[in-house]
């Protein structure tokens, strides 16, 4: 038997705009997650990170949480842990990758009930190292999923029939081939069912095998309209007639498999070979190569630092939200939004002033607008470098 597994990654940072969500919620969130309480009976691996959440529940979309709530109850769907405001975890201490974990955890169960028992790791942007494993492993997780294309840097052949296993921890590997291939090619869910059952019949051959397939959820109806109907909907009517092949959720295959020890390299979903060749393994978050990204987290860390000597309620609450990603992608060689790094760099420096007023400590303040300084004037340099171009 083939086992193919689906993981839909939900999620907004917490300086959304309010618009920008109701759009995103009747584009996919609604559509899709309609589509999880088919009577198709769908089985599908699903994170939201609770950054999302909490919006959804400001902006009166209670019916996508309900929807949630509901394929959760059925058993169509089983929910995985994330970080709740999506920080990346090899870039953060121990006691903030638990702390965001126990928010995320706390929050979505608040929200979608007693049987929110995830058993599994969705690290934002898949960003992955041994370290993160280890926590994972330690706080009671059992497994956790990253890419395949660091892996295959290191080891040509992919699993299809075992779990890699780190530090204790089974550690899946996401197809980034056929990820890829459905989230910018528009599939429809029935050819694309008959193409990797024929791919999985030519590498596995008779033995029992698995493919697991993750993307961000906004890929259906948001980038893509009505992709949630053409791919999911086609999907799930062509597999009840196949015999070969099933959905199963990524749990599901973990008590199916073996592990085996194997070494997984740090990595993400986003990371190139190029970036593999220059161990530069989270370029779009801390490049060694973008003095933007070294000033941001000059900040950030500075900040982090007054909030934990405050221990100040408000001043810890912004800081978990401050450590949102998303200013660190925008602030990446390919992706820059002076905007969006601003928007980011604005949530630190509310953080910090209300830490060193806890404090009553001026120069931490004094030191920190420094560090922000310096961050403004990187981004200039590189606004002037583009401009030269």
């Amino acid at each position: 038997m083939y086992y193919l597994s689906f993981l839909f990654h939900l999620y907004q940072p917490p300086t959304q705009l309010g618009f920008v969500i109701d759009r995103i919620t009747e584009e996919c969130y609604r559509p899709l997650t309609d589509l999880f309480t088919s009577s198709l009976s769908p089985k599908f691996t699903v994170n939201i990170n609770y950054s999302l959440t909490e919006l959804l529940l400001q902006r009166s979309h209670h019916d996508v949480l309900e929807n949630l709530k509901s394929g959760l109850n059925s058993g169509n769907l089983e929910f995985v842990d994330s970080g709740a405001y999506h920080p990346i975890f090899p870039l953060i201490p121990e006691s903030e990758v638990i702390r965001q974990l126990k928010i995320n955890f706390d929050g979505n169960r608040a929200v979608l009930g007693d049987k929110y028992k995830p058993r599994g790791i969705f690290p934002p942007e898949m960003c992955y190292s041994s370290r993160i494993a280890k926590i994972v492993k330690k706080i009671g997780y059992d497994w956790i999923i990253t890419d395949d294309l660091p892996y295959s840097y290191y080891d040509s052949a992919i699993p299809h029939s075992s779990i890699p296993e780190a530090e204790g921890c089974g550690v899946f590997l996401r197809s980034n081939k056929w990820s890829n291939d459905i989230s910018f090619h528009q599939w429809k869910g029935s050819e694309f069912l008959d193409k990797i059952e024929e791919t999985m019949s030519a590498e596995i051959g008779e033995k029992d095998g698995y493919t697991i397939i993750a993307m961000d959820a906004e890929t259906f109806g948001h980038h893509h309209k009505y992709y949630h109907e053409k791919f999911i909907h086609s999907l799930m009517h062509a597999v009840k007639s196949r015999t070969n092949i099933k959905l199963a959720t990524i749990s599901e295959i973990f008590e199916k498999f073996p592990m085996k020890k194997a070494f997984v390299p740090p990595s993400t979903w986003s990371a190139s070979m190029q970036d593999l060749y220059s161990d530069d393994p989270y370029p779009l978050w801390q490049s060694k190569f973008n003095p933007i990204h070294h000033n941001q987290w000059q900040l950030t860390h500075h900040v982090l630092r007054a909030v934990i000597l405050s221990g100040d309620g408000r001043s810890r609450g912004l800081m978990d939200k401050a450590l949102y990603s998303c200013q660190n992608w925008w602030a990446s060689l390919h992706n820059f939004d002076p905007s969006q790094i601003y928007r980011g760099a604005y949530l630190l420096l509310d953080t910090l002033e209300s830490a060193s007023a806890a404090l009553k400590d001026p120069e931490t303040l004094r030191l920190g607008r420094e560090l922000y300084n310096n961050l403004v004037y990187s981004v200039f340099a590189r606004i002037n470098d583009k401009a030269q171009q």
